[in-house]
This record gives C-alpha cells, sequence and structure tokens, in this order.
C-alpha cells in the first residue's frame, strides 16, 4: 500500500522545520496545519518559538523558511508563519500512481492493523418491522464498520436486538386477543397485533399487567412462553435481513437482549461486592451518589425483572471476554446519552481497565419526514418511495436526453437508496436534520445523486475515450470492485504526461484525491462518516466545473485532439476522480451506478 501522499510531503516539512528550528518533531506535528489555499498547502506558526528565543515571530519565519529546501515543495514566509505549496511535480504523478495502483481499495490504511472494534447498530425490536426512525443508527453504523475495515481493524459489527422486556409481553397478550395463527409470521399482523394491545394496555391497567406477566414468564425460563417468543423472534429476522440485505448491510452477528438470560446475575453479584447494592422501592440499585435528579441505575425492578441497564452492563462484560476489543462502540441516539454515561461508569467504577475504550457514538433526530401515504412509515415503505419517485425523475431526465439507461428500474433503486443514504450521511451526526423529499433527490446540489452522476460521468467519459496504448482494461481487484480502464500509453506517465496538469482546476482535483485516505483515518478517530460525504460533494462540483471547462475553451477539454500527452494526463485525472469518487461512495454504502 502506497504511503498517503499529502501525509509524505507533511512528514517531510515537518522533519525540515523540526531540524532547522532546531524543535522536536512531535512539537512541529502537533501545530502543522492546513494552510488557507492562497498562502499554500501546509503551515507553521512562529508564535512559540518566537517567544522563546525572543525574537518577533514574523522575522523567525522570514530566517527559517530559506533554509528549507525540499523536493517537490515550495516554502515561503508569509508574516508569522512559514508555508509550504506542492509543486506541480512530482505530487501530480504521484497522485495519479496512487489511484491507479490501489484501485477499488484506494483511500485504505493501516491505523487498526491488529486491533478490533465492536460496532453495536441499527438494533430494531422484535415483532415489530423496521421503522424509518432506524436509519439513522442503521446507516451510521454501516459506514463507521466500513470505515474501520477501511483502516485494518478487525470489525465485529453486532445487531443487539430488542428481543426482551415488556415490549414482548404486550405482543404475546396482544396476540392471544388480536391475534390469528394463520397469520403469526406476517409482520404486517404482528404490527397490528402491537399497535391494538399497546392501545389497550394504556387504557386498561389489567391487560398492561398480563403483558408484564407474560415477560415474568419468559425470564423465568417457561417452555411455552419462550416457544412463542421464538416463533416471533425467527419471522422478524426473515423480514429485516431482506432489508439489510436491499441498503447493502451485513453484521457479524444478530445478538439480542436475550442472549444474556443467565449471564446478568454473575454481574450484578460482581456489582454487589465491588460496588454495593441496595433496595429502593422494591427495586435493586447500584448503591452509588446520585446527583440531584438523577435516576438511580436499576439492576432489576421490584418483580424481579432486569432492565436495560442490566442487560447492557453484562453484555459489555461478555463482548471483552469474547472479543478483547480494543474499543466498543455503541451507535444510539443521543437520547440514551445519560443511559450510557451510567452503564460506562459503573462498568469503570468496578474496576474494568477496558471501560474507557467504550464509547456513546450518539446521533441527532430526523424531522420532516411523510410519504405520499401519510405520517409514519416503516423504512421498507420509505426505500420503497424513493425507488418510485427516483423513477420518475431518471425516466423524465430519459426523455429529455440527460441521462442514459438500459436498467431504468435498477437505477432508480441505486439513486433512491442512495438517496436516502446520503442524505443522513452528509449531516454531523450529532446534529438534527429535516428530511425533505425534493431536496435528496435532487440531481443538482448537496446530494449523493449528485455524487453519484458525478461518477457515472467520469465512467462516460473514460468509455468514451480511446485507449492510446491499446491495452485492455484492469483485471477486477481483490475486493472485487472493477478497476477502471488502464489509459497509460506511450509516455511513462509520471515523467510525460502528468506534468502537463497545471491547470488551477486540475491542481484542485489532484489536492482533493490526494486528502482521502487522510480524511477516512479522521472519520474513524472522530466517528464522523460526514467527513467523506462533504469531501465527495466538494470533489463532483470539482470535477463538474474542470470537464466543463472545455464548453468555452477546446483547448481545455478532457478528451483535447491536438496533444496526445496532455490528453493522457487529463484521462488519467479522470481515472483517478472516478476511482477516488468510487471509492467513498463505497464506504458510505452507496452504489455508484456506471451509466446515469
Amino acid at each position: 500500500m502506497i504511503a498517503p501522499v499529502l501525509q509524505h510531503y507533511r512528514n517531510l516539512f515537518a522533519q525540515a522545520l523540526s531540524q532547522a528550528l532546531p524543535a522536536p518533531l512531535a512539537e512541529v506535528e502537533k501545530l502543522l496545519k492546513p494552510a488557507e489555499e492562497v498562502h499554500g498547502d501546509f503551515t507553521l506558526p512562529m508564535f512559540s518559538w518566537a517567544k522563546h528565543a525572543k525574537k518577533n515571530p514574523a522575522q523567525l519565519a522570514a530566517q527559517i523558511a530559506p533554509l528549507l529546501h525540499i523536493e517537490g515543495l515550495q516554502v515561503h514566509a508569509q508574516g508569522p508563519y512559514v508555508n509550504a505549496r506542492l509543486l506541480p511535480m512530482p505530487f501530480a504523478a504521484e497522485v495519479l500512481r496512487a489511484t491507479r495502483l490501489e484501485g477499488a481499495a484506494y483511500g485504505c490504511g493501516t491505523s487498526g492493523a491488529g486491533k478490533t472494534v465492536v460496532i453495536d447498530f441499527s438494533s430494531p425490536n422484535i415483532a415489530k418491522p423496521i421503522a424509518f426512525h432506524h436509519i439513522r443508527s442503521t446507516v451510521i453504523g454501516n459506514a463507521l464498520a466500513n470505515l474501520h475495515r477501511a483502516q485494518g481493524w478487525n470489525v465485529v459489527g453486532i445487531n443487539y436486538l430488542g428481543d426482551w422486556g415488556k415490549q414482548f409481553g404486550l405482543v404475546a397478550a396482544g396476540f392471544a386477543l388480536f391475534g390469528d395463527e394463520t397469520q403469526k409470521h406476517n409482520m404486517r399482523h404482528l404490527v397490528d397485533v402491537y399497535v391494538k394491545a399497546n392501545a389497550k394496555a394504556e387504557k386498561e391497567p389489567a391487560f398492561d399487567e398480563k403483558a408484564r406477566a407474560f415477560f415474568a414468564r419468559m425470564e423465568a425460563g417457561e417452555a411455552a412462553a419462550l416457544a412463542l417468543w421464538r416463533e416471533f423472534r425467527e419471522a422478524s429476522l426473515v423480514d429485516f435481513r431482506a432489508l439489510y440485505a436491499r441498503l447493502g448491510i451485513h453484521f457479524e452477528a444478530y445478538e439480542g437482549e436475550s442472549f444474556y438470560q443467565g449471564k446478568m446475575e454473575g454481574v450484578i453479584e460482581d456489582i454487589s461486592h465491588s460496588l454495593g447494592t441496595c433496595t429502593s422501592q422494591g427495586a435493586l440499585i447500584v448503591n452509588l451518589p446520585y446527583a440531584d435528579g438523577e435516576p438511580p441505575i436499576l439492576l432489576k425492578k421490584n418483580d424481579g425483572s432486569t432492565l436495560y441497564a442490566t442487560r447492557d452492563l453484562a453484555a459489555a462484560v461478555d463482548r471483552f471476554e469474547r472479543f478483547a476489543f480494543d474499543k466498543s462502540l455503541y451507535v444510539v441516539a443521543a437520547d440514551q446519552a445519560l443511559h450510557f454515561r451510567q452503564v460506562f461508569s459503573v462498568l469503570e467504577k468496578m474496576g474494568k481497565p477496558w471501560a474507557t475504550r467504550l464509547a456513546h457514538v450518539a446521533f441527532g433526530r430526523v424531522h420532516g419526514m411523510s410519504t405520499r401515504k401519510g405520517q409514519l412509515h416503516l423504512l421498507s415503505e420509505v426505500l420503497d418511495e424513493a425507488q418510485a419517485r427516483a423513477l420518475e425523475k431518471v425516466r423524465d431526465n430519459m426523455a429529455q436526453g440527460k441521462i442514459h439507461s438500459e436498467a431504468p428500474e435498477a437505477l432508480a433503486e441505486q439513486i433512491g437508496l442512495g438517496a436516502i443514504v446520503f442524505g443522513d450521511l452528509k449531516n454531523r451526526r450529532s446534529t438534527d436534520y429535516v428530511f425533505d423529499w425534493e431536496e435528496v433527490l435532487s440531481f443538482e446540489g448537496h446530494t449523493g445523486v449528485y455524487v453519484q452522476y458525478a461518477y457515472a460521468r467520469a465512467s462516460a467519459i473514460l468509455k468514451k475515450a480511446v485507449n492510446p496504448s491499446g491495452c485492455p482494461p484492469n483485471q477486477p481487484s481483490p475486493s472485487g470492485h472493477p478497476s477502471p480502464p488502464s489509459l497509460e500509453g506511450p509516455y511513462p506517465l509520471e515523467d510525460a504526461c502528468a506534468e502537463e496538469l497545471r491547470l488551477p482546476e486540475e491542481q484542485s482535483l489532484l489536492r482533493w484525491v490526494a486528502k482521502l485516505p487522510e480524511l477516512v483515518q479522521e472519520a474513524v478517530e472522530q466517528n464522523e462518516p460526514s467527513f467523506i460525504a462533504r469531501w465527495l460533494l466538494d470533489g463532483a462540483a470539482a470535477f463538474s466545473r474542470w470537464y466543463t471547462l472545455g464548453n468555452q475553451d477546446r483547448s481545455k477539454r478532457v478528451l483535447v485532439e491536438d496533444n496526445p500527452r496532455l490528453r493522457c494526463a487529463r484521462l488519467a485525472l479522470v481515472e483517478a476522480v472516478r476511482t477516488a469518487l468510487g471509492a467513498g461512495l463505497r464506504l458510505l454504502g452507496i452504489a455508484a451506478p456506471q451509466n446515469m
């Protein structure tokens, strides 16, 4: 795997600065930042060193800059800063070489090699289909799994099903009244049963008590109660797996709260010995000092049944024993922040050294979702509507000659699903956002469709181009993703073609491509897929600006007719952009259409 190009030059700059100042390399690396575009690519402020040397920062910068001679970088002082700008060569050749050699693996790294991360995400409730509000946990968790894999982590994705608790008692008690035995495996029927049972429980305390009693029978291990639970659970999993397959999502394990039956007493006993427990109003709680207004951490209710905290504590202990994780992520709504703070705090106070490796990856809410059928909705219905709306747009654009497709329904599925996923992931996960159908499905603007169109446009340019060397396309990469066609002609690309890429728009695109490897690592460190989505939008816009330059100036066309070396270089740049766009889309779990 080739070292990231930007990182290579940043390291060279940092090492030269460290020697010239002189200063510890770690200190220089800590303060070295990306420069504003007008000043260069990297910058180091001189303030701290100037103060130590009792010099004016601008004078120190002017003194240091001429001492730095780094191949591939132009160094200069700008006020109190020492700046470095990448020279067109060999930077251009190195970026093109990296994308061409790494292909579908471009952007991947090794920072997670030998490490394990457990990611708990999606986690719907059994006996109920996946609702739209599960979209955030599902797509954020999947993107984080992809990003970690791209950095070499061993990823254990767990779908922590809500398959235990009083809510299942409601379904079971409701089925006895409203259920149809012939529809026992029909998820829509089970939803109808749950809705009716929930409404009845709110009005009739006696029925609510029946639901609690059924759950108590489950916890006691009653065979008949567990048999019904298993039937409903398996019916749910069939429905869930079909939806996840449609989204291209897989889990290493489906382990619900029920997985920890029989494993909670040991954790409760451990807490009793290390922190202590006490009884409050018949419930067993962790004996800790609590802040004013803070609810206590309940381990058992007054009827002896366990709670979310009990099961999450048992799950954390079990997962470390099984996977020895280096970190464990819980992709759960921000509403549960207090719950996870308390769970993590208990584990830390119990003396579990790995408790600091647990992290709540919180996310905000989605507002404004509605379908043509009305308010709330199952996720499958939202995806169906996205596909239907996308198909209308595809056919409309085909009629106008704007896009071309031999399989409009399949393309609409890629566009519709991509629009939903990208519409979520482009937002910082901690913020709320408003869902709008017209916005997410627009072919222009900050949308997944816009990025997919840029990828398809790059593919069309490469397909239209004549391969100068007549070589066949590259074979599929080990990951199974086909690499773009080889465009290396009779001139060595690094020495002859790449130096032709001198337009500001071309240099800007090269810098955009070069950012991906480091951005993937940053997204992993901050658990923030939006970094990749925003980068994709920037690249799609920059690519559009570049390839349309030729509409006004023939010499700026990608397929320029009278300069073979320039044509070779520009096609190689298209190939690099296509590779980068495809890599970014795959990291987010979004399809990259070849034709559009």
